[in-house]
């Protein structure tokens, strides 16, 4: 299946999401024990930047701390707080599959409750676990355009299901709720109506010596995922980062080379520490500023010498709907440059 194909099917796979995927988190929400926090995330290789969404997800809409490992990193040390009915879930990406396996079994004679992100519902994880969650990602390779961005997805449909189960004491769930049932047409208005800007972004990016990519809260999942994604289509060498922790390395950047992608929106909840830091990076004067983000958010967008506007949504939702813009971002410049070679940590890590 071609990326453009496997890009196209998102819409579709948003629409199955919520129209069969919700009753269905509903029901493994619903049977699982919530008394024992927090929540564990394991994942590895490209699987890891969706656990973040995870944990970003139970924490901002249920109000429930989270914890995100890799595999080996759990089995070694995480998994000796793992205490009986905490609720586990393991994502299994390409490569790394015995030390996923083995994660699963530390876990489950911990006696925890374990959730599986598996695109295999036959396969050796599914067998030790306590419930699937279906990504519907359904056939795609498992570092597939669509494969990453439904893990996304159904991380966060995942955490309104629990959010409204539980019944979570937040203002903005009814409209998290109401704005799922969207996401699909507005994922269709990216794909048809500004994908000619996403390439654009993409050979923009493409052109610096040294190119960071960085957001904060729901962004920062999206930052570490499309920098990789973006590397591998494009062949220059990026690096993810989260916002405060670009902060930090910005006074140091010297080479007139340089560019930074900003991810944010009106409605994120560290949009004044992303306008901080463009006006930083402005005042830096050796780096160009490009950035995603929304028609309210006029800072950035000002800041900016290269902006892509996308729709007013929550904090969750735009950062989705940024990620499928760098799907496509990727994409594109991969046809428009050659048949790429997968990478070696994408193929296996």
């Amino acid at each position: 299946m071609t990326i453009r194909k496997e890009i196209l099917e998102i819409p579709a796979a948003l629409r199955q999401m919520c129209e069969e995927g919700l009753p269905l988190y509903d029901a493994l929400v619903r049977r699982a024990s919530w008394g024992e926090r927090p929540v564990f995330v394991v994942a590895g290789g490209t699987a890891y930047p969706a656990a973040l969404t995870a944990a970003w997800a139970f924490e901002c809409l249920l109000g429930m701390p989270a914890v995100v490992q890799r595999p080996d990193h759990f089995s070694a040390y995480t998994s000796r707080a793992v205490a009986t009915h905490s609720l586990v879930i393991i994502m299994e990406a390409a490569g790394g599959e015995e030390e996923t396996l083995a994660s699963a079994r530390k876990a489950k004679g911990r006696g925890a409750t374990i959730w599986a992100v598996t695109p295999d519902p036959a396969g050796e994880l599914a067998s030790l676990v306590d419930g699937t969650v279906n990504d519907y990602a359904e056939k795609s390779a498992a570092d597939s355009a669509r494969s990453i961005f439904c893990r996304h997805a159904a991380m966060v449909f995942l955490a309104v299901a629990a959010a409204k189960a539980l019944k979570a004491p937040s203002a903005a769930l009814s409209a998290q709720q109401e704005e799922l049932e969207k996401l699909a047409q507005e994922a269709e208005w990216v794909l048809t109506c500004i994908p000619d800007a996403a390439l654009a972004l993409a050979r923009e990016a493409a052109a610096f010596h040294g190119f960071y990519v960085t957001g904060g809260g729901a962004f920062y999942p999206v930052a570490l995922q499309s920098a990789e994604r973006l590397a591998w289509a494009t062949g220059t060498a990026m690096l993810g980062m989260e916002l405060l922790g670009f902060q930090q390395v910005l006074p140091g950047i010297s080479d007139a080379g340089s560019g930074v992608l900003y991810l944010s929106s009106s409605r994120c909840g560290l949009k004044t520490q992303v306008h901080t830091s463009a006006s930083n990076a402005r005042q830096n004067g050796r780096l160009k500023i490009l950035a995603v983000t929304d028609r309210n958010d006029h800072q950035l967008s000002e800041q900016a010498d290269l902006t892509v506007l996308l729709p007013i949504l929550t904090e969750a939702g735009a950062a989705l709907l940024t990620l499928l813009l760098l799907e496509v971002a990727a994409g594109g410049a991969v046809r428009a440059s050659k048949p790429a070679v997968q990478p070696a940590r994408d193929r296996k890590h």
